[in-house]
């Protein structure tokens, strides 16, 4: 198993290299672009980075034996919850404008906040990620309907905006997936091989997701340059 979790490593030590990145630069360049959203987008791609290194740093102090026990579920719903809160906002309050939005993502945000102090309940191994699933198909279905509205040419949206669109909707569909099968093979017996290669499809995903935002707010900085 430890050769097979080597192979996942990598990837997740690559993800967390490419947010440190990220994080350098936009600290310098965050003011260049004048769109709201991409700034918010910034703001995630940082709050990404934070939930990154504090997992790892969470990580070795269990490993010194500085923390006894910690449930990475809670970082997880935690994280979950913040990326509702700035994905729901951007897609909200820039794109449908819609009070029902509003009320369904405040929902969902609950729903999160329920699961956070409810989750050891069952016990840890019965832990079923409703409420993240939940808050993923919720941003799903949000994201299809602002496409639909781009496609109907209801509404003039940007090229960024589209872009930024078609990124979330793709990584965010993927990942219901992914979150969907997780509650499946909490319990399950499956060979060290695939279970490596499903965790290392999962940070791969990650890295492609940040990559993308993180180059398309790069692109519309350099365009603002040129101007």
């Amino acid at each position: 198993m430890k050769d097979y979790y080597f192979l996942f490593q990598i990837f997740a030590y690559i993800n967390s290299g490419l947010l440190l990145i990220y994080f350098l630069y936009f600290i310098k360049k965050s003011s260049i672009s004048a769109d709201k959203e991409l700034r918010i987008v910034v703001f995630y791609l940082w709050f990404s980075c934070f939930f990154d290194v504090l997992s790892r740093l969470i990580q070795y102090l269990l490993e010194i034996g500085f923390i006894n026990e910690f449930h990475s579920i809670s970082l997880r719903i935690m994280y979950r919850l913040g990326e509702l809160v700035f994905i729901g906002y951007i897609i909200n309050k820039y794109w449908l404008k819609s009070k029902m939005a509003w009320l369904l993502i405040g929902a969902s945000g609950l729903f999160l906040v329920y699961d956070l102090f409810t989750y050891r309940v069952n016990g840890v191994l019965n832990y079923m990620a409703y409420a993240q699933i939940t808050a993923n198909t919720l941003l799903v279905c949000l994201l299809v309907v602002n496409l639909l509205k781009q496609l109907q040419g209801t509404k003039k949206f940007s090229i960024t905006n589209q872009m930024l669109n078609m990124v979330f909707l793709a990584y965010f569909a993927v990942h219901l997936i992914y979150t969907v099968i997780m509650n499946f093979i909490i319990n399950q017996k499956y060979s060290d091989k695939s279970f490596a290669l499903f965790y290392c499809s999962y940070a791969v995903l990650h890295i492609l997701y940040y990559f993308a935002l993180a180059f398309i707010v790069y692109k519309k900085q350099k365009s603002v340059l040129k101007k």
